[in-house]
């Protein structure tokens, strides 16, 4: 089956090379998958389903929300990058993915983004009129409540506005502040896992068998800002012979990075350090915690699906 970024290429006439199949995992005597590990335990990960099922149901509340205020709205396509979702925030790799799709870089730029479905309509309306518009949507600014949340971070937003009513909806009272602590806490594992020791020399093991291979980076995600900077550069020009050489080199780093990565069992070292770095700010914030998973089991209780 051709995955994303290979559809994509043989589009672009990379036929022979990936006919070639050089990378293909059919070439690969099977091994079990590492571990994906995640932040407080998975709790701000879900399928990609139930993601898009409480999305639709965010969007449907807000288009009832804004047809009660007399303006329309429609929904669109769900913008979100369901790989990009998905992807780990460690920048670990799964094996399959990698060897077909490389980081997904490539195939999302050439898919783009859907088009806004609301702007056809707001290119009719008057200045005063498109204000009043977002006004509705996003609340107006001297109805902004701001928020410190626990580690610092300051968020704000109008309760009264259509995009807040609808999170309240679907999810509850106090949902966007909810929603950021939870955040905020993922992001503290996210940095202590990548501060610790053992992270670090894996990470340095990782930068060593790379370089054996002919790739020179320090860090995991340099070689991923490598491909988005090509794409920057070359990638929008639109011609077709840079986007395949981009997502061919893609390809290639892609596979030696994640052959590295369970040479030198980041995946097995990231889910231990992850469990010692989330270990005290789950004790700490287990009631948020509790709060948030009620809060999503709930929503997707409540949808008719």
């Amino acid at each position: 089956m051709l995955t994303p970024v290979r559809a994509a290429l043989l589009t672009l006439g990379a036929a022979l090379f990936l006919v070639a199949g050089c990378q293909s995992p059919g070439h690969r005597a099977a091994t079990p998958a590492p571990p994906d590990p995640r932040p407080l335990d998975g709790v701000l990960t879900y399928a990609a389903a139930d993601e898009a099922a409480l999305w639709q149901a965010e969007e449907s509340a807000v288009r009832a929300c804004m047809r009660a205020r007399g303006h329309a709205y429609r929904v669109g396509e769900e913008a979100a990058d369901r790989r990009a979702a998905g992807d780990s925030p460690f920048a670990l790799l799964r094996p399959d993915e990698a060897r077909n799709d490389g980081y997904g870089l490539t195939s999302a730029h050439l898919a783009g983004r859907p088009p806004d479905p609301n702007a056809e309509h707001l290119a009719t309306l008057t200045a005063k009129e498109r204000r009043h518009w977002r006004d509705a949507l996003l609340g107006e600014e001297e109805n902004h409540r701001t928020v410190e949340l626990p580690g610092g971070l300051v968020m704000s937003h109008d309760p009264g506005s259509c995009v807040s009513r609808a999170q309240t909806e679907v999810y509850g009272e106090r949902w966007p502040e909810l929603y950021y602590t939870v955040q905020e806490l993922s992001n503290a594992v996210i940095g202590a896992t990548q501060e610790s020791a053992a992270f670090r020399r894996a990470q340095r093991e990782w930068a060593g068998c790379m370089e054996e291979r002919g790739h020179r980076y320090r860090a995991l995600d340099d070689p991923r800002q490598e491909i988005r900077a090509l794409l920057e550069d070359e990638g929008e020009t639109g011609d077709e012979e840079s986007l395949r050489t981009v997502g061919l080199r893609e390809l290639e780093l892609a596979g030696a990075d994640v052959d590295c990565q369970v040479e030198s069992g980041l995946h097995q070292v990231v889910e231990a350090a992850a469990k010692e770095a989330g270990r005290p700010l789950v004790e700490e914030s287990r009631a948020e915690l509790k709060r948030y998973e009620r809060a999503r089991k709930a929503a997707l209780s409540a949808l008719d699906r």
